[in-house]
């Protein structure tokens, strides 16, 4: 394809504006996002979910590669309209944010979740959902 193809293909691309999330109440956080949102920084959830775009794009293993996929480096996704984005890692295997921050975080990779509480872990998913 012709160079301006490319050029106008990145114009349109960053044309493109997010659309608000549908768990957020009268376009705000919720109470139980906004402790989420306290709950993302003590995970560490913005060591590679950062900036304006919410993530680094940058590759990081994050504990989520299985059989030969061990070790294995994975883009960083925004977390922009994360919610429409379901089923989630590189393989589509967690099925809900929760199933992201639990089932599929192995030894604190993947944001040090682990120790959060049952509560906690609900503020973050619902804060996430609100992105």
């Amino acid at each position: 394809r012709p160079e301006e193809d490319a050029v106008s293909l990145d114009e349109f691309l960053k044309s493109l504006k997010p659309v608000p999330s549908p768990y957020l109440v009268k376009g705000k956080l919720s109470k139980a996002a906004e402790r989420g949102q306290q709950v993302f920084k003590k995970a560490d959830c913005s060591a590679c979910h950062t900036g304006p775009y919410l993530t680094k794009m940058k590759l990081h293993d994050v504990g989520t590669g299985l059989g030969s996929e061990v070790g294995r480096k994975y883009d960083t996704p925004t977390l922009i309209e994360i919610w429409r984005s379901a089923p989630y890692l590189h393989d589509g295997r967690a099925a809900t944010i929760k199933d992201v921050l639990t089932r599929h975080n192995p030894d604190d990779e993947h944001g040090e979740t682990s120790q959060l509480t049952d509560k906690e872990i609900n503020d973050l998913v619902e804060y996430v959902l609100s992105l």
